[in-house]
C-alpha cells in the first residue's frame, strides 16, 4: 500500500500593518457603498413622485381662490383645472301662477260696508261675491300676490284671463280690493290699482256700473284712462292719452290683454265709440 504524499506546509508570511489598514478601509468604502445605493433609489422615487403632485394641484387651488376670477391664470405645465363658476348665477324660476277662491268672511263684509264698497242697495249680494288671491307679475319683473273680489259667476273668467297675463309677463302694478282706497274709484285708478268690484254707478249717471255686479276688471288704470267728454280718468294719466306710447303696460288693439279676456268671451272698453275706457274690460262688453 502507498503511503500517501506528503504535503508540503504552507508559508504564512506575516504582513506589515499599513496593509491591513488599506483592506479594512477597502472594506468599509464597499459596506458604504453597498447600503447607499438602495437608500439612494428610495428616496429618488419619493421625490420624484412629491415634485408633480405639488405641480398639479397648484392650477385647482388657483381657480379656488377669490382672485381667480378677477385675475389671468398663471401658466403652468401640468394640465389645466376645470374652471369654477364665479359668474353671475343663474336666476331662479318664477314660481308658478296660482289662484284661491273663497267667499266673503265677516271681517272683509264689515271692511266693505264700512267703506262704502258695498251696501243693501247693491245689486248683488255679498254671499255672491268671492275673493280672489292670485299670482300677476309685477313692473319689477317679479311675482306678486293680489286680490281682487268679484262675482262668483265671474270668477273662472278672470282667472283665466289673468293666468294667461301672467304667463305672458304682463306687468300688473298692483292688485287689491277697492276699500283700501275708501270705494273712491278715482284714488285706485291714481294708484294704478287693478279691480274688479265696486258697488258705484257709471260715471256721471245712476246706472249701476258692471263692477257693482262683479264682472268688470280695470286693468293698469293709469296707463290705460278712460277719456269721456274730453276729460281723462284718472286725472293724473293725461300723457297715457297718447296710445302710440307703447310703454309696459299700455294696452293697445288685439295686443295679449285684449286677447286674453275675448278669450274667456270678455269685451273691451277701447273699442267703444261714444268714449275709450281703456283699462276696462267686463262680461257684457259694457
Amino acid at each position: 500500500m502507498d503511503e500517501p504524499p506528503v504535503r508540503p506546509h504552507r508559508r504564512v508570511v506575516a504582513r506589515p500593518a499599513c496593509f491591513r489598514r488599506q483592506a479594512a478601509a477597502r472594506a468599509a468604502l464597499f459596506v458604504a457603498i453597498v447600503f447607499a445605493l438602495p437608500a439612494a433609489a428610495i428616496g429618488a422615487g419619493c421625490g420624484g413622485a412629491s415634485q408633480p403632485q405639488s405641480t398639479a394641484t397648484t392650477p385647482a387651488t388657483t381657480a379656488s381662490s377669490s382672485t381667480a376670477a378677477t385675475a389671468p391664470a398663471t401658466p403652468s405645465s401640468g394640465p389645466a383645472a376645470s374652471p369654477t363658476p364665479t359668474g353671475s348665477a343663474i336666476p331662479a324660476s318664477p314660481p308658478p301662477f296660482t289662484a284661491s277662491v273663497v267667499g266673503l268672511g265677516a271681517w272683509r263684509r264689515a271692511v266693505m260696508i264700512k267703506a262704502g264698497v258695498w251696501s243693501p242697495r247693491c245689486p248683488v249680494s255679498l254671499d255672491d261675491l268671492r275673493l280672489v288671491t292670485l299670482t300677476y307679475w309685477g313692473f319689477d319683473g317679479r311675482a306678486h300676490t293680489g286680490r281682487l273680489v268679484c262675482n262668483r259667476d265671474a270668477v273662472t273668467a278672470i282667472v283665466g284671463a289673468l293666468h294667461r297675463l301672467y304667463d305672458e309677463r304682463y306687468p300688473i302694478h298692483r292688485m287689491v280690493p277697492v276699500e283700501a282706497y275708501g270705494a273712491s274709484d278715482e284714488r285706485s285708478m291714481e294708484a294704478d290699482n287693478t279691480s274688479a268690484f265696486n258697488g258705484r254707478f257709471v260715471e256721471g249717471s245712476t246706472v249701476w256700473s258692471q263692477h257693482a255686479y262683479g264682472r268688470a276688471i280695470d286693468v293698469d288704470p293709469l296707463e290705460n284712462p278712460e277719456i269721456k267728454d274730453g276729460k281723462v280718468y284718472p286725472r293724473t294719466a293725461g300723457r297715457f292719452v297718447d296710445r302710440t306710447l307703447g310703454v309696459p303696460g299700455m294696452i293697445t288693439a288685439d295686443d295679449e290683454v285684449v286677447r286674453a279676456f275675448a278669450a274667456v268671451g270678455w269685451g273691451w272698453g277701447g273699442y267703444w265709440h261714444s268714449l275709450k275706457d281703456y283699462q276696462h274690460f267686463s262680461a257684457t262688453g259694457t
